[in-house]
């Protein structure tokens, strides 16, 4: 009995002994220590508390070598790890890109620069343990969208990648509270892996932007961005990524370490501008690239090369972004076409140049168009550039807000292009339909629930050279009848037709006015410069043809009520927000055809806009219009010259506050011209 007893002790001990020969030499000594206590007490040694077995050294190796693998090649590890197919033009943007400090990417809309610019950080952020990279964006929707980028690609949630993994979630920090990991603080929308690498978003709140340390600045959308964002954030990564200093660190031995990755700044966009910052960095990356500087790269991806995109020198059958579309938006808006698609940088006019396009950014906010009014009490006016045969005919729809900070201020909430869509070429719509759109906008605007054009502050025509505002304005004199059966007032200039008012004794006299531009066209420019001087005038941001805006919200958790906010919060305002129970939002709005149609139009007033300069006279007196030889129109700008005036005027308080005679409205005070009597009445 005793001798099948040592047959099994030195079985057991045949097994330690074995498990110690696959240990490292240095972990012996504690080996036999535990042999001799297992000897002496009989006690069962569990194996973890061996710190390595040849198995997991072996593992580790392995892992170490992947990893090396993976910095050397980035967009293969990007392909390999994350289960993707990259173009070419993307394989070669990533490995040109992955180790130098100062980068540019100027790239076609639809090119999928946003998506690559996120696999470029999520990459750094598994081969390199600590790596820390900022996401910036002049508003804060658009470094949103970049982070969104990479939270829906480890989600699994992107519909034009099929087969994704979840190599990059199962990496990220999770939580009992935050089950995913990803973070969506107002302040700072974050993620974490356990590697210790870190990814924030922050936007143009510039006190946020100060004083961080960072491996990596992404700037997306870098032309919309303000040049304090890049001031602010750049010095970032301006700490030498090589600098080490610790107790009892010999400072020898910093040469005898391998160099790290340097820390970048990674500049996205499509182009834009030759005065913007981005252009600046564009340029003078481009030049140190070619002089030989290996620390620049800069890249021009043109629609051109996304449209014959290759995989492995073989031409993609599915494209990401097709020859319609560019040829479509050349048509609408040739301008912003070849910024956006061909990355033809544009140059702001100069000194001649009236309104700069930086300055409509500047007052440019995230915010759907408003296709009629959802306010009972909010204050309209419609301006009418109207045409037959060539040109085009706008209705320009402002929103005035008596603001009690600034006083009345305007908002540009729609344009309509009243075309004959059935058509070709698009021509105006005949004269009867004109008057059919036109009468149903006044409608919307109105409101429901108030008197005939209560809330409209004026509806105002150019009356023209050709006389086509006059023709048209004859057929709102009688009352009318709208498609639900109800009659409504008619509407006279009383002091273009003064004869016409005794025959239409039901008419109003005073929201029409017909506006002759001979006389006052300049006057209206004029105003409308000094109401954009004074950032009186709101735009909508410009539209990215995405389908969708992302809007902001003041969210009351305790009633749940919201308030649309505009304005990036700092940190400061996020904590005090926090404490009186509002929550800041973001939201994904869904835009309707009409919508897009909306911004599109005013996108292309804001390029009409750019392009009206001021020509001196011989007389010493100011002309406003295109430079000669241009192709575009100026319908729209002459409409929102219009709109700037009729906001001037409301300015002017002692217009406004001028005694006039009991039941006369405010707008009879505003004498724009030359009170006619027209012998017929298409003269």
């Amino acid at each position: 009995m005793s001798d099948l007893i040592t047959t099994q002790f030195i079985t057991q001990q045949d097994i330690i002994e074995s498990c110690i020969e696959d240990c490292f030499e240095g972990y012996k000594d504690l080996a036999n220590e535990l042999c001799d206590i297992f000897e002496e007490y009989r006690i069962f040694v569990r194996p973890n508390l061996y710190d390595m077995t040849t198995k997991k050294y072996r593992e580790k190796m392995d892992l170490s070598e992947f990893l090396q693998w993976g910095r050397r090649n980035p967009s293969r590890f990007i392909e390999e790890v994350f289960n993707v197919q990259l173009m070419d033009y993307q394989r070669y943007l990533i490995d040109s890109s992955w180790n130098k400090p100062f980068v540019a990417w100027a790239m076609s809309r639809n090119g999928g620069k946003s998506l690559l610019a996120a696999l470029f950080i999520m990459a750094k952020m598994l081969l390199i343990p600590g790596f820390k990279a900022y996401i910036l964006a002049g508003v804060g929707s658009q470094s949103i969208e970049l982070f969104t980028k990479m939270e829906q690609f480890a989600m699994k949630n992107i519909a034009s990648f099929t087969n994704l993994n979840d190599v990059f979630q199962s990496n990220v920090v999770k939580s009992q509270a935050n089950s995913t990991g990803w973070v969506h603080n107002p302040a700072s929308y974050t993620v974490r892996t356990y590697g210790g690498s870190q990814c924030f978003t922050l936007n143009g709140a510039f006190d946020n932007n100060r004083s961080k340390r960072s491996n990596l600045n992404v700037y997306d959308e870098a032309m919309n961005a303000p040049d304090e964002l890049f001031h602010t954030s750049e010095p970032f990564t301006t700490q030498n990524a090589e600098f080490k200093m610790g107790k009892d660190y010999n400072p020898e031995d910093v040469l005898a370490e391998p160099s790290p990755f340097p820390n970048q700044l990674l500049y996205c966009s499509s182009a834009g501008r030759t005065d913007q910052y981005f252009f600046k960095k564009y340029k003078e990356f481009s030049i140190r690239m070619f002089a030989g500087d290996k620390r620049y790269f800069c890249a021009d991806i043109s629609c051109d090369v996304i449209i014959n995109a290759t995989v492995h020198n073989k031409l993609w059958p599915v494209p990401l972004l097709t020859q319609e579309k560019v040829d479509q938006a050349m048509r609408e808006d040739k301008e912003a076409a070849l910024r956006e698609y061909k990355n033809i940088f544009t140059s702001e006019g100069g000194d001649g140049q009236i309104i700069k396009r930086a300055t409509i950014i500047k007052n440019s906010v995230p915010r759907p168009p408003k296709l009629r009014s959802d306010d009972i009490n909010s204050k309209w006016a419609l301006l009418f550039d109207s045409a037959r045969a060539k040109d085009n005919s706008v209705v320009l729809c402002a929103e005035y807000i008596n603001d009690p900070v600034v006083g009345w201020r305007m908002k540009i909430q729609n344009v309509v292009n009243l075309l004959n869509v059935m058509k070709k070429h698009k021509t105006p719509m005949t004269t009867p339909n004109q008057i059919k759109e036109v009468k149903k906008l006044l409608l919307a605007y109105n409101g429901e629930g108030v008197a005939d054009y209560e809330n409209i502050l004026g509806f105002w025509i150019d009356a023209g050279s050709g006389g086509a505002g006059v023709n048209i304005s004859d057929f709102f004199w009688e009352d009318w009848e709208d498609d639900n059966g109800i009659m409504h007032r008619g509407m006279i200039d009383k002091e273009y037709s003064p004869e016409e008012v005794r025959l239409y004794p039901n008419a109003i006299l005073n929201k029409m006015r017909l506006i002759q531009p001979t006389k006052y066209k300049v006057e209206m420019f004029r105003a409308l410069i000094e109401m954009m001087d004074m950032n009186l005038i709101e735009w909508p941001m410009e539209y990215d043809n995405r389908g969708y805006i992302t809007v902001m919200y003041d969210l009351n958790t305790k009633t749940g009520a919201k308030v649309p906010r505009y304005k990036e919060p700092t940190d400061k305002e996020v904590k005090s927000l926090e404490k009186s129970g509002i929550q800041i939002v973001r939201e994904q709005y869904n835009l309707d055809q009409d919508e897009e149609i909306a911004l599109k139009q005013i996108d292309a007033m804001k390029t009409e806009l750019v392009n009206i300069y001021r020509f001196k006279q011989s007389s010493g007196g100011d002309r406003f219009d295109l430079p000669p030889g241009s192709k575009l129109n100026d319908d729209r700008a002459y409409v929102c010259a219009m709109a700037a005036y009729l906001l001037q005027s409301l300015r002017r308080d002692h217009l406004i506050n001028k005694k006039r005679p009991s039941g006369a409205s405010m707008l009879d005070q505003f004498k724009i011209r030359a009170p006619q009597n027209p012998n017929s009445l298409f003269n």
